[in-house]
């Protein structure tokens, strides 16, 4: 829908998004293939009704039981595995850091919810071809925790198993977890084994709710989100840095003369004093014209149908204000952190509050 198609049919209406019956979140990259899958479904229903579909919201279930049941039944990693160089991106730099990193004397550790024979593949991949201090992902990793559960991870304890690296079994442990493969297991005990308090590990996840939101409820782990889309954005904001600057301009001109022409309303007529105040209104004309053609130039370097990522208009997107709230640090890729000391300590920016900002 248009903006103009958009104001027309919700302007006014409160909507609760809490509201299960009416609708359902797609707020993470992971709801990306979901989206698309049901947007198109719902164009098909509505062009072709003689196929007799499924009403939307039988639809909408169906799918997300079908991207569920991919994952259970393998066909998804199934389909990586047959075409690992179409899916999986190799990124030596990547590699670089964490060797770097361990130089430093940080521990590693690898905690997915993958199983151990699929992790080791793409470990296999993206790792070890790359490393030039260490033999294999094995030595370079402290610990890997494969099929972990999350968020169940951070939240329940749950036991740990002992992957033998050379066929995949596993056998119960209940020792120290220091070093080695591991399956399942949980947070609380890892953390407790390793001797370190929770501000001194930093988790890297790239999933809101599966990762930061659910770890950052449960422990006092530092988070970082990783969001991929991030690098597309930071190079539109780089294009559209001239056209951001010439807008907030036209903007702070524009109220400093809407303020004007306040200051000139004649409180004894209950009008604005016309002779003064037309070529006031002129000039405010003037800039809004302009102030469009800037932002539709603006757009075009941003998705045509949502604009920025992390901006709704002059307000931070429901998606940023996640991160914000609970993402310590975020990036568009791990290797962002090449550009930084491994031993840098990342400390907030003091962000002016309204009444703190000086007049425009």
């Amino acid at each position: 829908l248009d903006f103009k198609t958009q104001q027309k049919i919700y302007q006014g209406l409160s909507i609760d998004l809490n509201d299960a019956n009416r609708f359902s979140i797609v707020d993470t990259m992971f709801s990306m293939s979901y989206g698309v899958m049901f947007s198109q479904l719902v164009d098909l229903k509505n062009q072709k009704p003689e196929l007799n579909l499924p009403d939307f919201k039988q639809m909408e279930a169906d799918v997300l039981d079908a991207l569920d049941m991919s994952h259970r039944d393998g066909s998804l990693k199934g389909e990586v595995k047959r075409q690992i160089k179409k899916y999986i991106i190799q990124e030596p730099q990547t590699v670089t850091l964490l060797e770097e990193f361990k130089k430093h004397g940080k521990k590693l550790w690898v905690i997915t919810n993958s199983e151990f024979e699929y992790t080791k593949l793409l470990l296999d991949y993206t790792i070890t071809p790359f490393l030039k201090d260490h033999k294999s992902w094995m030595d370079l990793f402290d610990i890997v925790v494969t099929a972990a559960s999350k968020p169940r991870f951070f939240t329940d304890k749950l036991p740990f198993l002992k992957i033998d690296p050379e066929n995949g079994s596993m056998t119960n442990f209940h020792s120290a977890v220091e070093k080695g493969l591991f399956q399942g297991g949980c947070a609380e005990k890892l953390q407790k084994d390793a001797n370190l308090s929770g501000e001194q590990i930093l988790y890297l996840g790239d999933h809101i709710y599966g990762d930061i939101l659910s770890l950052k409820k449960a422990c006092n782990w530092r988070t970082a989100l990783v969001v991929e889309e991030l690098g597309d954005e930071i190079e539109a904001l780089k294009l559209t840095h001239k056209v951001t600057q010439e807008i907030n301009s036209l903007m702070n001109k524009k109220i400093h003369l809407e303020q004007k022409l306040e200051r000139e309303y004649d409180l004894s007529l209950g009008k604005r004093v016309k002779n003064r105040s037309n070529s006031v209104f002129s000039e405010i004309e003037l800039i809004d014209k302009n102030l469009s053609k800037l932002i539709k130039q603006h757009q075009k370097h941003y998705n045509p149908y949502w604009g920025e990522l992390m901006r709704a208009g002059v307000e931070p997107s429901r998606f940023a204000g996640q991160i914000e709230k609970y993402a310590c640090i975020y990036m568009a890729k791990i290797a962002d952190f090449i550009d930084y000391s491994p031993r840098t300590y990342f400390r907030p920016r003091k962000r002016p509050l309204p009444h703190e900002m000086p007049d425009l």
